[in-house]
């Protein structure tokens, strides 16, 4: 079983659901930073860590602006403006932890090392040097202490990882690409929870909640989980449960990252960028911050949804939920509890 505590409250006057979790980072997944990367308290900059995909798109700027694309183009823009204007400092820590716990494609810490500080040369001309908060060296001494070679990825990575790419492959193969008629949706979530107990994961965990929520008409959740009728990659490959997953992960991965910068730099706002549509608006309204630790190494965190008519938006009609029974079926299935 995946070690987790799961403690949840719905604050129905303010319309906000919560949710806790403690998911388990073995010891050699500490993120502790190094010295070298303990800058000056005075660099109270907002943070922004970027993903693997804005990294990307900063890579491919050249061919971007030449290109037709006019939301990237606009994505690069904002970005630049951020840059230049001298407010932000910017950070790959959130794409260190995205890649280093990919079971998929597994890179050693040196290759990683490689990996980032290409990334970093390619880029520093653009974001600026000054505003970039790791150096190629400070890349050097805290991703070894990501990615240690002394641990198989199981014990490095979060410990939910296997069991929620199994669930994920179980998702897809039930070819949910629109919403299910009223009799049939909630048949499928309970198949889906229960499906997710049974791979050892708790109700609530974050992979069933986003496949839930898929199945009730959430369109960034669907956006994240990207299944297609013939349960392939739009490219015709076969499905990658890890593409969906290290978005669903940020989650966390965000939490854990804005906790230990926040314990150098206590007063510097942690701000998640990525370009991927779908997963930058569930972070508007489905925001985790870590609450303290447990035993074993344990990370305990808890998610608020300022917007469960977004969350489950087949339950709402003009912002007014149309079934409350079935939505207390729903916040039943999912361990979530209601304040009274």
């Amino acid at each position: 079983m995946v070690k987790q505590r799961l403690t949840c409250s719905i604050d129905v006057r303010k319309l906000i659901m919560m949710s806790g979790y403690s998911i388990v980072y073995p010891r050699s997944f500490s993120i502790t930073l190094p010295f070298s990367l303990n800058v000056s308290r005075s660099r109270q900059r907002p943070m922004v860590m970027m993903d693997i995909c804005t990294i990307g798109l900063l890579k491919e700027r050249f061919a971007i602006f030449y290109g037709k694309d006019k939301r990237k183009k606009e994505r690069v823009t904002q970005l630049a403006h951020m840059a230049e204007s001298g407010k932000y400092q910017f950070s790959f820590l959130a794409a260190i932890i995205e890649k280093g716990t990919d079971f998929r494609n597994q890179l050693s810490a040196d290759e990683l090392v490689k990996v980032f500080q290409d990334d970093y040369e390619v880029i520093k001309d653009f974001i600026g040097k000054e505003n970039l908060f790791e150096t190629p060296e400070a890349l050097a001494a805290v991703i070894p202490k990501l990615v240690d070679a002394r641990y198989s990825m199981e014990e490095r990575a979060e410990l939910s990882i296997p069991a929620s790419l199994a669930l994920l492959r179980y998702f897809n193969s039930l070819s949910i690409v629109s919403t299910p008629s009223k009799t049939d949706r909630f048949k499928l979530a309970k198949q889906v929870a229960s499906e997710g107990e049974c791979l050892g994961l708790t109700k609530g965990y974050p992979t069933i909640t986003l496949c839930v929520a898929s199945i009730y008409g959430c369109i960034d959740a669907r956006d994240i989980l990207k299944i297609r009728e013939d349960g392939k990659e739009k490219n015709g490959s076969e499905f990658n449960p890890s593409n969906r997953l290290g978005d669903i992960m940020s989650f966390y991965r965000l939490a854990n990252a804005r906790h230990k910068v926040n314990s150098v730099l206590p007063l510097v706002p942690v701000i998640f960028r990525t370009e991927d549509a779908g997963l930058e608006n569930m972070h508007q309204y489905l925001h985790t911050h870590v609450t303290g630790m447990c035993e074993e190494n344990g990370t305990l965190l808890r998610t608020i949804c300022s917007a469960p008519d977004r969350l489950f938006p087949a339950l709402y009609k003009k912002g007014i939920c149309t079934d409350k029974i079935e939505l207390k079926q729903l916040y039943e299935l999912l361990s979530f509890k209601i304040d009274t």
